[in-house]
């Protein structure tokens, strides 16, 4: 265990504290069929508690576009998984369907076991 895990492990209260739960859904098992060109995939979905703020453009070197967000969500919630830009969360609104937001770009926080995952996400 390194002095990070003690020091730096910020997701897990900033979320407990600030998070609300969305439903994360992650794509796995794709198969291509190259006879008919269709591929076929399946959908793990799981209730997660994240952290969805604002996202500043020029943090990032303006590579995003005005409504994109980022999403904080500690990887014990999901064992550590490599989230892929083929994943995507559901998010509910009040009186409104769930509102679709796809992975953009996922970020990890020291390597295999990071302490948190930074997600930039795009509302559809």
């Amino acid at each position: 265990m390194s002095k990070v895990d003690d020091v730096f492990d910020f997701a897990d209260e900033l979320i407990d504290e600030w998070g609300h739960y969305v439903t994360f859904v992650r794509k796995e098992n794709s198969t291509y069929d190259p006879e008919t060109g269709s591929t076929t995939e399946s959908e793990t979905r799981q209730q997660v508690k994240v952290v969805i703020s604002k996202l500043d453009i020029s943090e990032y070197g303006g590579l995003y576009q005005a409504n994109d967000v980022k999403i904080i969500l500690d990887p014990v919630q999901v064992n550590y998984i490599y989230i892929t830009e083929q994943d995507y969360f559901l998010v509910p609104r009040e009186n409104a369907d769930d509102e679709y937001m796809k992975v953009i770009e996922p970020v990890t926080y020291r390597g295999d076991r990071p302490v948190a995952y930074v997600i930039i996400a795009r509302p559809q």
